[in-house]
Formats: structure tokens, sequence, C-alpha cells
């Protein structure tokens, strides 16, 4: 599937997202999407829909100690997407370049 992209590899209509694409970004870049990578970009998803905007790091995390386990940290978010988490989960999930990212 042949989206349009931003500068930075992010979709520009959301609509065109869909998880094949995710697993095809995500492949392009070395990551094998697991169930824990799937939680992550569904708690993206939420956030964005919710507020409008991608999340802090802070704000991703204790949404996942919610949802899925509270032992979630940081440490956990970069073994998943060791590039930088919120951007590459945000990036998957078919959302803008979060603001707060170089």
């Amino acid at each position: 599937m042949k989206a349009a992209l931003d500068n930075h590899g992010h979709l520009l209509n959301r609509t065109e997202w869909c998880q094949s694409w995710a697993e095809q970004m995500a492949l392009s870049e070395g990551i094998e999407m697991s169930q824990d990578h799937w939680s992550v970009l569904n708690a993206v998803q939420i956030i964005f829909d919710e507020t409008g905007d991608t999340p802090p790091m802070r704000l991703l995390i204790k949404l996942l100690r919610q949802q899925v386990s509270d032992t979630i940290d940081s440490r956990y978010l970069y073994r998943l997407f060791p590039d930088n988490p919120v951007r590459q989960a945000s990036k998957y999930a078919g959302l803008p370049k979060p603001k707060h990212c170089m």
C-alpha cells in the first residue's frame, strides 16, 4: 500500500492507516510487531483520539500501566521502539509526528 507521508514518514491522512501498513513500516525499520507493540499503538491512538495530540512519554506510560501492566516503564518502551518510543509508536499508529519530539 502506497500512502502519502510527511518528511518524517508519518501518514498525512490517518484514514489510510491499516494494520498491514503499520507492519510494513515497522519491518522497514527492523521491528517485527508483537502483541506488546500493538498494545502501545492502541494506547497512542486512544490518547490521540481523546486529546487531539500524540502523548508525551509519561502519559503513555500511565495509560499502559492502567490498561496492560503496572510494571511498564520507559525501558520497556525503548525495548519495543528503540529509536524513540513515542515517535515510532505514533508513526506506526498512523498519527502525526509528536510536537514534543525533535
